[in-house]
């Protein structure tokens, strides 16, 4: 198993137009954190979620970890898959291999990516009314940002496992992600129907569990909101394995 990832890290970082991607995330978060809570500066204290702000930067830096995660899948499709599967049989392994160097690399990326996205946000809000960095629900907020980028990433990963296409891939991941959201923005809903797809959405439900104050992205508790995006994440990575397992040969 170990030769396997190793092998799954060296096409990865041996590739430059892959490899950029990494230190792409952090860099997004923090800038994109900083220019949004520049921008939406509240006038007067608790007009906006300051903490929301401060971690608002997951929305583009989630766009960077589906790129990781395609990349480490859909390198070697359409052809080269097969040498793998031809140098190490066993499809299992090479499934957990990819799947675990797309964790692994989002995870390590995404851990001081969100706390440096906080603590800028804060400081461009320092004129701001927030809650102290040991509240339990920034620490909450901080943790669970994090992890919605994380299961964002298993989410694509299994996305292209199944669309064997790197672009296609990328494609179908940001518009089941941006896709509702954007429909919740353009088209005018009734309440309920607003909620559903609210609750539906794997993007507005898991950052559901950024909301300090307010009502946040979903009528949903942060627990049910990244099990929502979980539930997607892991149908996306079942199915990838069935069709590598049966597909891909």
């Amino acid at each position: 198993m170990s030769r396997t990832l190793h092998g799954e890290w060296t096409k990865l970082r041996t590739v430059p137009g892959q490899l950029w991607t990494l230190p792409a995330l952090p860099l997004a978060m923090i800038g994109c954190t900083v220019l949004v809570a520049a921008a939406a500066h509240p006038k007067e204290s608790g007009t906006l979620d300051p903490t929301v702000l401060s971690l608002s930067g997951v929305y583009v830096a989630q766009t960077v970890a589906v790129l990781v995660a395609v990349a480490v899948v859909s390198s070697e499709y359409p052809r080269a898959i097969r040498t793998t599967l031809l140098a190490n049989p066993r499809r299992g392994q090479v499934f957990t291999a990819k799947t675990l160097l797309v964790a692994g690399a989002v995870g390590a990326l995404s851990v001081p990516a969100v706390a440096l996205s906080l603590l800028a946000g804060r400081r461009t809000l320092d004129q701001v009314s927030q809650l102290p960095l040991s509240s339990g629900v920034v620490w909450r907020a901080t943790s669970g940002t994090a992890v919605y980028l994380l299961l964002t990433a298993l989410l694509a990963a299994g996305i292209a496992l199944i669309v064997r296409h790197a672009a296609a891939a990328v494609g179908v991941a940001l518009a089941l992600l941006y896709g509702p959201y954007l429909a919740i923005l353009i088209i005018k809903m009734p309440d309920h129907v607003l909620h559903t797809v609210q609750k539906a959405s794997p993007m507005t439900a898991g950052l559901a569990v950024q909301t300090a104050t307010g009502t946040g992205t979903a009528p949903l508790s942060p627990g049910e909101g990244l099990a929502v995006l979980a539930g997607y994440a892991g149908a996306a990575l079942t199915a990838g394995w069935l069709v590598l397992r049966v597909r891909d040969a």
